[in-house]
């Protein structure tokens, strides 16, 4: 079959799948953003960025983990599988993070790790929030998230990253091969050679999974023998690309902006948004990536106003998504205004600035965030569901 078959082919298909009620992505959560950026689709490198303490890995867990994880399990032909290498944090904290997620996304319960590990000693979680995790209706979740997730932490450097998600995919599909003629370099004569077939490299068992590598963080890569640190990133980023382009992977790379990008110079002159030239440590990795997203907090920087926002009435539950870089979607410089909720790791699109009604009632709720806070009742008070309007905001 020639190049241009096997193209057709695979349009066809992906075709044929959309009019069967199928889907070629797993949907981006936000509407308005969608109309740019689809979804997240196979076969892609996304490299996230912002500056330290923004929330870039709340960020992509809740964009790569708990969004794909609940589409999932309202769409039973799609399956979904995350290998995070976790070089930040512990999987144990990961695991609190997405049980606070859970609780709230089920019941509106806002509770932050700290408030769930008791950490006060004055405010112990409450028993019926406990007792509540292991009802059979979050069951459900927890297991499907156990499935779903495996966190690896004792893979540091870009050789063993890279094996360890090979090895998964050859345990779980295989490689396509075909038959070229191509020169001896010694004799110059013409052989017959087997080589993995460029439209279609990989067959997985289950075509319906979608496979998601996300490293946290490019900085704490542990360095390969003889490497500095930007030789090291830019070997994990070629990593990607072969990870992505042969074994159809979604290749997510958290990286820190420089620390000199938030020097005082940069503050004055309002040259704090994250940017292909301040990625810290290597700045290759954009050239690689199919997309870079950058996550930007006005409220750090002390802005009171920013794209027709008022930074004063959100304070740090604002954040902007912009895509900084991206050769598919024709998205460059998009950006996308989000809710954000850090100790329950959750992001959702704001109404348009002249949406007045909408910017209101977003008000209300981050006042009765605050209220609580202040008042030290941190919800083991009562179980119920307080925040089901966060969806109905766009």
């Amino acid at each position: 079959m020639s190049t241009f078959q096997e193209v057709m082919n695979n349009l066809r298909v992906r075709k044929e799948r959309v009019e069967k009620g199928l889907y070629n992505c797993v949907p981006f959560p936000f509407y308005r953003f969608r109309s740019w950026v689809p979804g997240i689709e196979k076969k892609k490198f996304i490299v996230v960025t912002a500056n330290q303490k923004i929330g870039k890995s709340k960020f992509c867990d809740y964009l790569f983990i708990y969004e794909p994880l609940f589409f999932a399990l309202e769409h039973s032909e799609m399956r979904v599988k995350v290998l995070y290498f976790t070089l930040e944090m512990s999987p144990e904290e990961k695991y609190n993070e997405f049980l606070c997620h859970l609780l709230f996304r089920l019941d509106g319960i806002e509770i932050s790790p700290t408030e769930l590990k008791s950490t006060d000693q004055d405010h112990p979680v409450d028993e019926k929030i406990l007792e509540l995790l292991e009802t059979e209706r979050y069951q459900r979740y927890i297991k499907a998230f156990e499935n779903m997730v495996i966190y690896v932490d004792d893979q540091r450097n870009p050789t063993g990253i890279n094996k360890y998600c090979r090895d998964y995919a050859l345990t779980h599909g295989h490689l396509n091969f075909r038959k070229e003629m191509r020169k001896d370099k010694l004799t110059d004569e013409l052989r017959e050679v087997e080589v993995i077939d460029p439209i279609n490299p990989y067959t997985p068992d289950d075509p319906e999974e979608y496979r998601i590598i996300i490293i946290d963080n490019a900085s704490n890569l542990t360095n390969e023998g003889g490497m500095k640190k930007m030789e090291t990133i830019d070997k994990m980023s070629k990593y990607g690309i072969t990870l992505r382009n042969q074994l159809s992977y979604i290749f997510v790379l958290i990286q820190h902006q420089a620390q000199a990008q938030e020097g005082i110079e940069n503050q004055k002159l309002n040259k704090m948004k994250p940017s292909s030239d301040g990625l810290a440590d290597c700045k290759t990795t954009t050239r690689d990536a199919n997309m870079v997203i950058g996550l930007y907090s006005p409220f750090k920087y002390g802005l009171r106003e920013y794209e027709g926002y008022d930074i004063t009435k959100f304070r740090n539950h604002i954040r902007f998504m912009e895509v900084i870089e991206d050769r598919d979607y024709g998205a460059g410089g998009q950006i996308c205004p989000l809710f954000f909720d850090g100790a329950v790791s959750t992001f959702n699109e704001l109404p348009r600035p002249e949406d007045k009604e909408g910017l209101q009632q977003v008000y209300k709720y981050i006042e009765t965030l605050r209220g609580r806070k202040t008042n030290k009742v941190f919800f083991s008070f009562a179980i119920k569901k307080i925040v089901k309007k966060l969806h109905k905001w766009v």
